[in-house]
C-alpha cells in the first residue's frame, strides 16, 4: 500500500498586503517596523526613507501555510478507516483492535490530564505516561468515529503539557528515558489532530516550541547511550524532526539509529553493542532473565524508527545491513521462535545459564510482519494480539494500525 510522504503535502504560499500608514504611527524613526531602502554601501538612503514616511506603503509578506491534516507519522485517517472497515465486518485482529482501542478511549474521556512544570521522573512520569496514551488513543479513535469528544479530549492532553511544562530537571537522567519513550506517542497523537475540533494552527505551534526546547535535548542525551535508551532516545528526536520539520536533526538521528545497530569495531577487531550476527543485541543480552523483553523493546523502537523514514519517502533502513551483515528482519527472525518457546516453557535463550529467559511480547510484531509478512511472525502475533499500551511508545496499539496493512507494498 503507497503511503503518503510528508513532503507531498500541499504547501499554500500566500502573499498578505499590509497597507502601512504614517497616521497610524507605525513607521517611526528608530521602530522595529521601519520600511528603508538600502544604498549600496548597506546605509539606509534618506530620502527614500523620507518618502516611506511620508505616504502609506503596501508591504507583501510571504506566508507559508500549512493545510491542517495529518500527513501520518505513524498512521493515517485513511489506513485506520481500513481497519475500522474491516472491523465492522467483524473480520480479526481488526475487530478486537477497534473494540479495545475504544474501550481504552472511553476511560481516557473521564481521566484528568494532569502535568508539571519542572519535570522529575518522581513528580512528573505518571501524568506524561498518561498524556501521552491518552492523546495517541484518543486522536486514533477521532478518525475511527467522527466524535468531536475525542479530539477535543485528546487536545486537553496536549494542552496541560504545552501550557505547563517549563524545565525538565538536568539533575534527574531517568527523565532522558521518560521523555524518549512516552512523549514520541503524545507527538504522532497532535500530528493526527491537525484539522480536528479542540486543535488549532496555534496549538500545534506552541506544542512544536516546547518540544524543540525542552524535550528534544532529553531525547539526544538519551541518544548517547548504547542501549535501549538510546534507540527511544533517537525515535523521539526523530518523531521531533519530521513534526517540527527539522531536516538537520532528522539526518543526525538517522546516522545514530545507524550506529546502534552497527555497534562500534575495536581495534583488535572485535565488536562493542550493536546487533550480533545471530540477530540479537549485545546490550540488551545482559539482561538475564529479563532478555527476551528487552531485546525485544529495543529492537520494537529501532523498527517504529524505520517506519517513520519510510513515510517520509526513504524505506532503506528496512533493509539496511550493518557490517556484520544482518538488519531488522535478522533480528525479528531471531525473536519469533523464541517468543513461542517462552510462552510454553521451552528454555533454548542462548544468554542465560540455564537457557530460560522470561516470556514477552512487545507491540513491534505488528510492524514487522506487516512489513516483512514472515509465517514465523504469527506465532508471537497469536500469542498476543490486539497489542494495546505496554507504557512505552514501541508503537502500542499497533494492531489497530498496522494489523490490516501490507506496508512493503508486495
Amino acid at each position: 500500500m503507497t503511503q503518503p510522504s510528508r513532503f507531498a503535502r500541499a504547501v499554500t504560499v500566500g502573499l498578505i498586503a499590509f497597507v502601512v500608514s504614517p497616521a497610524l504611527g507605525i513607521l517611526q524613526t528608530g521602530g522595529a517596523a521601519r520600511a528603508t531602502a538600502f544604498s549600496p554601501a548597506g546605509a539606509p538612503n534618506q530620502q527614500s526613507r523620507i518618502s516611506a514616511l511620508q505616504a502609506p506603503q503596501k508591504m507583501y509578506i510571504a506566508m507559508i501555510m500549512h493545510p491542517l491534516a495529518p500527513f501520518g507519522i505513524v498512521t493515517t485517517p485513511a489506513q485506520l478507516a481500513i481497519t475500522k472497515a474491516q472491523a465492522d465486518r467483524g473480520a480479526e485482529p481488526s475487530r478486537s483492535a477497534v473494540k479495545s482501542l475504544l474501550q481504552h478511549a472511553d476511560q481516557a474521556l473521564s481521566a484528568k490530564p494532569c502535568a508539571v512544570a519542572l519535570y522529575t521522573t518522581s513528580a512528573g512520569d505518571t501524568c506524561l505516561n498518561q498524556a501521552s496514551e491518552g492523546a495517541f488513543v484518543l486522536a486514533m479513535t477521532y478518525w475511527l468515529t467522527g466524535d468531536p469528544r475525542y479530539s477535543a479530549k485528546a487536545a486537553d492532553f496536549i494542552h496541560v503539557w504545552s501550557n505547563t511544562l517549563v524545565q525538565i530537571d538536568a539533575g534527574d537522567d531517568q527523565a532522558q528515558l521518560d521523555w524518549s519513550r512516552f512523549a514520541p506517542a503524545l507527538i504522532w497523537g497532535a500530528e493526527l489532530l491537525d484539522g480536528a475540533p479542540g486543535w488549532t494552527a496555534a496549538d500545534r505551534q506552541k506544542l512544536t516550541a516546547v518540544l524543540v526546547s525542552v524535550a528534544l535535548p532529553q531525547g539526544k542525551l538519551a541518544a548517547t547511550r548504547t542501549n535501549n535508551w538510546a534507540d527511544a532516545g533517537n525515535l523521539l528526536r526523530l518523531s521531533i524532526a519530521v513534526y517540527a520539520n527539522l531536516p538537520g536533526e532528522r539526518n543526525a538521528a538517522i546516522a545514530d539509529w545507524k550506529t546502534m545497530l552497527d555497534g562500534v569495531r575495536q581495534s583488535d577487531g572485535s565488536w562493542q553493542y550493536g546487533m550480533l550476527p545471530d540477530g540479537s543485541l549485545a546490550e540488551e543480552n545482559r539482561r538475564g532473565s529479563a532478555g527476551l523483553s528487552y531485546n525485544q523493546g529495543a529492537l520494537s523502537l529501532k523498527t517504529v524508527f524505520a517506519e517513520i523514514l519510510r513515510r517520509q519517502g526513504d524505506g532503506s533502513l528496512y533493509s539496511y545491513r550493518t557490517p556484520r551483515g544482518v538488519g531488522l528482519k535478522n533480528g525479528w527472525d531471531f525473536l519469533a521462535a523464541q517468543v513461542v518457546n517462552a510462552n510454553s516453557g521451552a528454555c533454548t535463550w542462548p544468554y542465560t545459564p540455564d537457557h530460560c529467559v522470561d516470556y514477552s511480547n512487545r507491540s513491534g510484531w505488528e510492524i514487522a510482519y506487516a512489513y516483512w509478512h514472515a509465517p514465523a511472525y504469527l506465532g508471537p502475533l497469536a500469542l498476543h494480539r490486539p497489542y494495546q499500551w505496554s507504557d512505552w511508545a514501541d508503537p502500542g496499539y499497533s494492531t489497530v494500525m498496522f494489523g490490516a496493512l501490507n506496508i512493503n507494498g508486495t
